[in-house]
């Protein structure tokens, strides 16, 4: 079996090859800033419950 390596890409690099596209760009942007929004929030799992 041969495996070719491809070393990670930087998201920018990924949209420059799929050129021009305002519809992804601010679905990207979106999800973007939904993300940095949400936080972690700390489960506790009491067995006694």
């Amino acid at each position: 079996m041969i495996l070719k390596y491809t070393p990670p890409k930087k998201l920018s690099e990924i949209l420059k090859e799929f050129g021009p596209n305002p519809a992804l760009a601010t679905s990207v942007a979106e999800a973007s800033h939904e993300m940095r929004r949400s936080s972690m929030r700390k489960v506790d799992f009491d067995a006694d419950a």
